[in-house]
């Protein structure tokens, strides 16, 4: 039975038949079998949903108080996919709510809310940008999952288990270490069990591994060979735990952030945050000497590490309701900010920090991890979002001379003109008329037509997204006769391609590429010239 349980946002886990010795403090090997594994590509690919993938748009109508907005046009994003949320034995939903990277691989943490245990961990691998596979998904029988991180072929698992179901345990709060087998989910697992009703957060190095638990909590220092907790300091209502260089950060909804070193849990620093409501999911990241706070109904903080003093408030135009900050990822140059029902904010890097826009999705944003050229949104019941940002993927010495694209949401060439851009540009929709001439190096995305007219030419070197997937109104691009799409590079049409009589690809060099989601349409005189791979087989 949960009583008062510390209900981290979507919270906690019950997992494993394990630990002989009572001590809230022990740790040994499970020889159980509490874990139930699913490999079965064909049952688990039925759970990728492809319904709003395609180009998406971020606005800069802002959600946010005080902000000064920047261009809509330099973060081409693209959904590839959707990943459906398990059900657990008893055929009950759970929810998705932390994600951890590791290469092209993210494992997805999933829990139940209410009074039962349930969780659930997926492995997903985006080795191929365009087409994410869930490969392995375990569900955890009577164990909440809050939070996991990678560390050395290893899950960190954070979690409460059902004590009425564990009679070696004391309290709920438990932590998992669970080997990985070339990155995939095994049976092999340590408990560690801790003193408090869940385990909010962990965090890893190559040495040791940190919980945080929540309520009249702790932070735990747990060594990695041993699985032993080697320290602990009493914080409570603590929410989140991360590590920058020597440093151990952890946020309490009530005592603010403090820091400590690695080495010996001694507290260096500590400065005050917003007061949180309880039970709220709440992580951090690091910009440099930023540290980013995301503060609930009081939106996102950012301080000087270093001096703890306030450096920005990011307030939400509406705050209240579903209408709060919940998570936020720092990677290259961006945050992301989750912001319940209000959405995903992108911010630029900066001091201070600038609004990009609110991302184009459905559903909630509970939670948010960037890595690499991907964003992985948490909606809860809504499953998992996998958002790829279109970067150039290499630098053009012939487009070194253009410009970045500064022309709005639409592109349209009038007859004969001739444009060319270089970079990274996000827009809406594309016309070129008889005689124009538009060449793009680096990165494109189109969220909805793209037409060339007769004798209209597109230059496209880098990637090119266009378009959304299976719509009731389909995007396409269209070719019509004697204009030419001249793609150097990989192309990805989410809807419809339409070459009239007499339309001209030509693809350069050879690797080239082009993928086609939605119908093509092929008249009389279309010519498809170069060496390029067809990975949906459209073009023949």
């Amino acid at each position: 039975m949960r009583n008062n349980l510390y209900l981290f946002a979507f919270l906690t886990m019950s997992l494993f038949i394990s630990c002989d010795n009572n001590d809230d403090n022990s740790s040994d090997q499970s020889a159980g079998n509490g874990i139930t594994i699913n490999s079965d590509a064909t049952s688990l690919n039925q759970r990728l949903d492809y319904t709003n993938s395609g180009v998406i748009s971020i606005t800069n109508t802002s959600t946010a108080k005080g902000l000064a907005t920047q261009s809509t046009t330099d973060l081409p994003m693209v959904q590839i996919a959707e990943i459906n949320p398990p059900t657990d034995s008893n055929g009950r939903t759970l929810q998705a709510n932390h994600v951890a990277v590791n290469g092209n691989y993210a494992y997805v943490a999933y829990t139940m809310m209410g009074e039962a245990y349930s969780g659930a961990i997926d492995v997903i691998d985006v080795t191929d940008p365009y087409k994410p596979k869930l490969l392995t998904s375990a569900l955890i029988a009577n164990t909440d999952i809050t939070s996991l991180t990678y560390s050395n072929g290893n899950l960190i698992i954070a979690g409460a288990k059902d004590i009425d179901k564990d009679a070696t345990l004391t309290n709920p709060a438990i932590v998992i270490n669970m080997q990985l087998s070339s990155g995939m989910l095994t049976d092999k697992y340590t408990v560690t069990k801790l003193e408090s009703h869940a385990t909010t957060d962990v965090a890893a190095n190559s040495s040791s591994y940190f919980a945080v638990t929540g309520d009249t909590g702790s932070l735990f220092k747990i060594n990695n060979s041993t699985k032993a907790v080697t320290s602990k300091v009493a914080v409570e209502d603590l929410r989140t735990v991360a590590l920058t260089g020597d440093k151990i950060v952890t946020l309490s909804g009530k005592k603010g952030v403090n820091i400590y070193s690695e080495s010996t849990l001694a507290l260096q620093k500590s400065f005050a945050t917003s007061t949180d409501v309880s039970a709220a999911k709440r992580t951090i990241d690091f910009d440099g000497t930023k540290l980013l706070v995301s503060e609930g109904y009081n939106g996102l903080g950012v301080y000087d590490i270093n001096s703890g003093s306030k450096l920005q408030t990011i307030g939400l135009a509406s705050a209240g309701g579903d209408n709060v900050t919940n998570a936020v990822s720092v990677n290259d140059g961006y945050a992301f900010v989750a912001n319940g029902a209000a959405g995903l904010n992108v911010y630029k890097s900066g001091t201070p920090l600038s609004l990009v826009g609110t991302v184009g999705i459905t559903g909630s944003s509970n939670y948010v991890k960037s890595s690499g050229d991907y964003i992985y949104v948490a909606s809860g019941k809504g499953g998992l979002k996998i958002i790829k940002m279109e970067k150039p993927n290499a630098t053009f010495a012939n487009c070194s001379s253009y410009g970045v694209y500064n022309q709005g949401k639409d592109l349209i060439l009038n007859s004969n003109e001739v444009k060319s851009y270089n970079g990274s540009t996000a827009i809406n929709s594309i016309i070129v008329n008889s005689g124009g001439v538009l060449t793009h190096c680096g990165s494109i995305s189109v969220q909805n037509t793209l037409i060339l007219n007769s004798g209209g030419t597109f230059n496209m070197t880098g990637t090119l997204a266009q378009g959304k997937y299976q719509q009731s109104n389909p995007t396409e691009l269209i070719i019509n006769s004697n204009a030419l799409l001249q793609i150097e590079g990989s192309v990805v049409i989410w809807g419809d391609l339409r070459l009239n009589s007499g339309a001209k690809i030509n693809f350069i060099g050879n690797n080239s590429s082009i993928t086609i989601y939605g119908k093509v349409t092929k008249n009389s005189g279309v010519t498809i010239t170069g060496t390029y791979k067809d990975t949906e087989n459209k073009l023949k």
